[in-house]
């Protein structure tokens, strides 16, 4: 009889360590769902359904230089970038549309407008703003105007009776100013609505200019 009892409780003592440690194949679906929860040692990775760290700190800032505006009005400032050319480093200006005649009187007769045409001009102001020089060979070559029609005409040199032109060779280093005239014929009953300043106009005229380097100011 205790031979009995004691296998008895032999057996209830081992039937209940099985199913502490799962080891039993008669626990119920629910109890089986339940072991599969995170961390339960299943495969399943712990870190499932939780939310990541924000990351959002090592996105990249977007560079400020690819969102300068390259149109504006008279009396506006624009930010164009040119080519270095054979050196290095950024040029980087920021130039204004001071003034505009519309009717402009030449300083002497030479720089009068051709036949059929008048003489209009615009004053600007170019500040050098990046670490390299911006030089224009001609000091007057990277301005025109447009009108009405979409025409561009390009400017020329010389001098009105408004104001001193740029330098023949106009270089502006980093941190310092240059304000000039620049002169232009177009047709007698053109009218002008804008006014363009090209940083790199050879470069243009091969299709490789710039975006950032062409600014438009608006007369209307």
């Amino acid at each position: 009889m205790r031979r009995s009892i004691a296998s008895a409780a032999a057996a209830v003592v081992l039937a209940a360590a099985l199913v502490a440690c799962g080891g039993s194949g008669g626990g119920s679906s629910a109890d089986a769902d339940h072991s599969k929860g995170p961390g339960s040692g299943f495969g399943l990775n712990p870190g499932a359904g939780q939310s990541t760290d924000d990351t959002s700190s090592d996105m990249p800032v977007p560079d400020p230089t690819t969102t300068r505006p390259t149109v504006g009005k008279l009396g506006d400032t624009l930010t164009l970038e040119g080519s270095p050319g054979t050196s290095f480093g950024t040029v980087l200006v920021d130039i204004t549309l001071n003034k505009y005649e519309d009717h402009a009187q030449p300083a002497m007769g030479y720089f009068g407008a051709r036949n059929g045409q008048r003489l209009v001009a615009a004053q600007f102001t170019i500040v050098g703003k990046g670490d390299t020089a911006y030089t224009d060979s001609t000091g007057y070559v990277g301005a025109r105007v447009v009108d009405d029609q979409g025409q561009t005409h390009n400017s020329k040199p010389g001098t009105p009776t408004a104001g001193e032109s740029f330098p023949l060779i106009l270089s502006v280093k980093p941190g310092e100013k240059a304000t000039g005239w620049v002169i232009f014929d177009v047709p007698e009953n053109a009218r002008i609505t804008g006014v363009q300043w090209v940083m790199d106009p050879i470069a243009e005229g091969f299709g490789d200019s710039k975006p950032e380097g062409k600014g438009r100011w608006s007369l209307n």
